[in-house]
């Protein structure tokens, strides 16, 4: 996973680290966050994360070349995290994990360690990478 902490944003202002952003959320939600992360990087190991502060999220990035495209998110709050995919209303969703009725996004809500289920979600992330690189390509 390629961190962008050093990038500025599009004011010329550095963005947080991950680790700057996560420190104003309670420890269970910093931890469920970085489990979460490392799955990211396990399911997809060529993405890019960068902290959106305006947005209060971890975003991610799949990379095809010298272009990257927008697969989802990191989004704490205060009692849970979720793990949010910009297409994933177009995700193969056999488990029933997916949440959400907008006309795009969907998302996996995590209040426990025991709700990161790797052989669960996993493919769902590599999905949502895959949608990714070929829908914004058109």
């Amino acid at each position: 996973m390629t961190p962008v902490a050093d990038k500025r944003n599009k004011i010329g202002r550095a963005r947080p680290t991950v680790q700057q952003f996560l420190m104003s959320y309670p420890l269970h939600v910093r931890r469920l966050a970085q489990r979460v992360r490392m799955l990211m990087k396990a399911s997809v190991p060529d993405l890019t994360e960068a902290v959106y502060p305006g947005w209060r999220l971890i975003g991610y990035r799949v990379n095809s070349g010298r272009r990257s495209f927008y697969l989802g998110f990191i989004l704490p709050m205060e009692d849970r995290v979720l793990l949010g995919f910009e297409h994933g209303r177009m995700l193969s969703d056999p488990e029933g994990l997916l949440e959400g009725d907008g006309k795009q996004v969907r998302h996996i809500i995590i209040r426990t360690v025991r709700d990161i289920r790797a052989a669960r979600i996993s493919p769902l992330i590599v999905e949502a990478a895959m949608i990714a690189l070929h829908r914004d390509r058109s």
